[in-house]
């Protein structure tokens, strides 16, 4: 195989992830298929992947991708790390005893919310439809603090839990089209425009 020395592209293995975390952790234990009891083992999964993210952070910033290093700092940290360790340690302190004041939740993903809207308009520069994705993720996930807060009431889980599969189900179909066009050097699925122009 032929090595130019060249750093690959990161995008489709940060999405693949985003997707499984989407799709295999938040949606079924929002729509109730789950309970918290599964929470170490989600918060397994999301500490392991943050992992990665940060590896890929730490590439793309090498890279001069400024752009992949914020998403995967974003992913890797704000929805990765930070929400995997509250989860797991909120559940062992549970088992001891420690009555725990899960709102924090919620407070913390209110300032996420904003954050996944100014990726998104970012995104639009490349992609209309990532930008519409992002600020509809953020808009759940500021919903989904509602809840955790205690401003919401938890039958709003459900239809949330459904738009974060949503969401899931997009960005396995963009990781899949961004991993095929870098293998088979040229467009495989339909990727479409940006919303707007950008001057680079």
């Amino acid at each position: 195989m032929e090595n130019n020395n060249k750093w690959a592209d990161t995008t489709p293995i940060a999405i693949f992830i985003v997707g499984g975390i989407l799709i295999g952790c938040f949606w079924p234990m929002l729509v109730g298929y789950i309970t918290l009891g599964a929470s170490p083992l989600i918060a397994g999964v999301i500490i392991a992947s943050s992992i990665v993210f940060i590896t890929l952070m730490v590439i793309d910033i090498r890279g001069g991708n400024l752009f992949g290093a914020t998403l995967n700092g974003v992913f890797g940290v704000l929805l990765g790390l930070a929400p995997g360790l509250m989860f797991l340690l909120a559940f062992l302190a549970q088992g001891m005893g420690i009555q725990v004041d899960m709102r924090v939740i919620g407070w913390y993903f209110f300032y996420i919310a904003p954050v996944l809207l100014v990726v998104g308009f970012i995104a639009g520069g490349m992609f209309w439809h990532m930008a519409i994705a992002l600020w509809a993720l953020a808009i759940d996930v500021f919903l989904i603090g509602m809840v955790f807060a205690g401003y919401l009431s938890h039958s709003w889980e459900p239809a949330l839990g459904w738009v974060i599969f949503a969401g899931g189900i997009y960005f396995f179909y963009m990781a899949a089209g961004a991993f095929m066009a870098g293998v088979m050097r040229r467009p495989v699925l339909p990727m479409g425009g940006p919303l707007f122009k950008v001057n680079r």
